[in-house]
């Protein structure tokens, strides 16, 4: 059995707990959404990877009807903590979704851009519905407008980790949602070369 490996002390912005539980609410609430004014067929559930996976696997979990995640890739990120501007989409081609309802699962939606993007292409491409359910929205930063659905918490402008998001892969099997922060990762490290050594 392998242990957790040990992260910075970042501040918790969401315990895991936290999130589970609003992860619940949410999948009630899409629930009820869909029964009012859905197709009456079982929706499509796409996740935005890597960053969705936890987000999406709970709410498969939660909603009735064992129902697939499709996965797509959505990247705008590329090395730092700083959207570049430019969403390259993969995989939404292979997504059922003609006269389907379409969920669209996000870790966390800032500047809108990539839910915007994926909302265009499966609104072009003949779905019934297209809605989002994103864990995250942190609206001072939105540059696109984008309409979300269901919104598990609003968070200021931080960059987050945690719960399935990374910064260039490190720290996405943290089950908190925590504020990143340079400084505390780089004590965190002199202080384990320190003991090492």
């Amino acid at each position: 059995m392998t242990t957790a490996k040990p992260a910075p002390p970042f501040r918790v912005l969401f315990s895991r707990d936290q999130i589970l539980r609003r992860c619940a609410e949410l999948a009630r609430a899409l629930q009820a959404d869909l029964l009012r004014s859905g197709t009456g067929s079982p929706p499509v559930l796409v996740a935005v990877i890597e960053g969705a996976r936890p987000f999406a696997r709970q709410l498969q979990r939660l909603l009735p009807g064992n129902l697939p995640v499709h996965e797509v890739r959505a990247a705008s990120y590329g090395g730092g903590t700083m959207s570049s501007g430019q969403v390259t989409v993969t995989g939404a081609d292979r997504v059922p979704s003609r006269g389907r309802d379409v969920v669209l699962l996000e870790d966390i939606v800032d500047t809108g851009r990539t839910i915007a993007t994926l909302q265009r292409y499966f609104l072009a491409h003949g779905v019934a519905s297209c809605r989002v359910a994103t864990l995250l929205s942190k609206p001072s930063r939105r540059v696109e407008r984008v309409d979300l659905d269901h919104v598990g918490f609003e968070i200021p402008d931080e960059f987050v980790l945690g719960f399935g998001m990374d910064l260039d892969g490190r720290y996405r099997e943290l089950g908190d949602v925590v504020v990143y922060d340079a400084e505390v990762e780089r004590a965190f490290v002199r202080a384990g070369a320190a003991a090492g050594g």
